[in-house]
């Protein structure tokens, strides 16, 4: 049940991150990174990881095994910004990956969702350029971000009571 549970993860997340042209770069255990904007150019690629996030946040809850009383959620932290994108090459393999601060921020606003009771973080500029995407986004001030200097406004897509996704989510 488990490895079903997760195929059914993965498959899920690369369709989704796919279909709204971003590109999987990475899966750890359960959590993973997509990149919009690279290795190709995309055009209102804010917008797309936004609507990517929040497709995520509808679908992962259904994901619970069949008769199950676990419930599934998911927090996605979205950063803009400059990344280094490229091949990582080790003795046994070669990686395409995303590495820089942005890449590390975006891991932060993720780890952050549930301290904030989010279901998706995103930067102020992120935020700005997702434009319609981002409707529904709550503005969280002052918030410290480990590694950073000084505070960041984030913006949050509050969690529903019942765990599921916010009214506004499409």
């Amino acid at each position: 049940d488990i490895f079903s549970t997760v195929n059914r993860y993965t498959e899920t997340v690369s369709a989704i991150v796919n279909r709204c042209g971003g590109v999987v770069v990475e899966f750890n255990g359960d959590g993973m990174m997509a990149v919009f904007g690279a290795p190709r150019p995309l055009p209102a690629k804010e917008a797309a990881a936004v609507r990517a996030a929040r497709e995520l946040v509808s679908a992962v809850p259904r994901m619970a095994p069949a008769g199950s009383d676990t419930t599934l959620g998911v927090g996605v932290g979205v950063a803009t910004g400059l990344a280094f994108v490229g091949n990582i090459e080790a003795v046994d393999r070669t990686i395409w990956s995303a590495i820089g601060s942005t890449t590390n921020l975006a891991a932060r606003l993720q780890n952050l969702t549930r301290e904030h009771g989010a279901s998706v973080l995103v930067c102020e500029t992120t935020w700005q350029r997702a434009a319609q995407e981002a409707a529904g986004f709550t503005r969280l001030a002052d918030i410290a971000i480990r590694g950073r200097r000084g505070t960041d406004t984030l913006y949050a897509l509050p969690l529903t009571p019942a765990g599921g996704t916010s009214p506004a989510t499409a």
